[in-house]
C-alpha cells in the first residue's frame, strides 16, 4: 500500500476533524551563504489550534536523500553541525541550523512536516560560495557518469523508501490510537453457570 493510500485511509478515520489545519512556509526557498558561516534554514508552520500538540506532530529533514534530523517525541539528528530545536517546535518552527557550512552543504533541502493526519513539505535550496575558489569553479557543475547517476538514483530510492516507511510508522501508530477510541468495544458474553 502506498504512502499517500494510507494516508487517506488514516485521515477518514478523523473524518475531517483536522483537514486543512496545517500549513507549512520556507521562506526564503534560496538560502546563500559562504564557507564557514552559519546557516538557518527556514521552516515554519501553523496549525489552527491554540497550541501545538508536540503529540500529533513529526519534523523530518532531508538533504540529499539523506536523514539530518528528525523529531517524534524527541530530537534526533545524524549529520554534524545540525540542530533542530524542540523548544521552537512548540512555536511552529521547525527550522534547522546548520553551523560552519561548507561547499558540500549546498543543494536542496526538504523540511516534511507531519501534524497528524496532515504532512506538507517543504524546499529550501542552500548555496555555498567558497572565496577562496575561482568564481568559475564555484557555479560549474562538474560531469557525472553513468555509475555515478545510477548510483545517487539508488541512494535517492532508498532514502525514498526509508521515508515512506518512517511515514507510514508514524501515521498508523498515530491514527491506530485516535481510531481505537471511536471503534466501539462488543460486547462481551456473561460466563454459563
Amino acid at each position: 500500500m502506498g504512502f499517500f493510500t494510507l494516508i487517506l485511509l488514516t485521515s477518514s478515520c478523523f473524518l475531517g476533524k483536522a483537514a486543512g489545519k496545517l500549513q507549512v512556509q520556507a521562506e526564503p526557498s534560496l538560502v546563500k551563504a559562504a564557507v564557514g558561516d552559519d546557516v538557518l534554514l527556514n521552516c515554519i508552520f501553523t496549525v489552527d489550534e491554540p497550541t501545538v500538540d508536540l503529540s500529533r506532530l513529526s519534523i523530518l529533514w532531508f538533504h540529499w536523500g539523506r536523514q539530518l534530523a528528525e523529531f517524534d517525541g524527541v530530537v534526533t539528528t545524524s549529520g554534524e553541525g545540525v540542530s533542530l530545536s524542540r523548544e521552537e517546535l512548540g512555536n511552529g518552527n521547525a527550522s534547522l541550523l546548520i553551523s560552519r557550512v561548507g561547499t558540500g552543504n549546498s543543494g536542496n533541502y526538504r523540511c516534511y512536516v507531519a501534524y497528524t493526519p496532515e504532512v506538507r513539505i517543504r524546499e529550501v535550496t542552500l548555496q555555498v560560495a567558497d572565496p577562496e575558489e575561482d568564481l568559475e569553479d564555484s557555479f560549474s557543475s562538474p560531469c557525472l557518469s553513468r555509475s555515478d547517476i545510477l548510483s545517487k538514483l539508488g541512494q535517492i530510492e532508498e532514502a525514498v523508501k526509508q521515508l515512506e516507511a518512517k511515514l507510514q510508522e508514524l501515521v498508523t501508530s498515530k491514527s491506530a490510537t485516535r481510531c481505537s477510541s471511536e471503534v466501539a468495544s462488543p460486547s462481551m458474553p456473561e460466563p454459563s453457570r
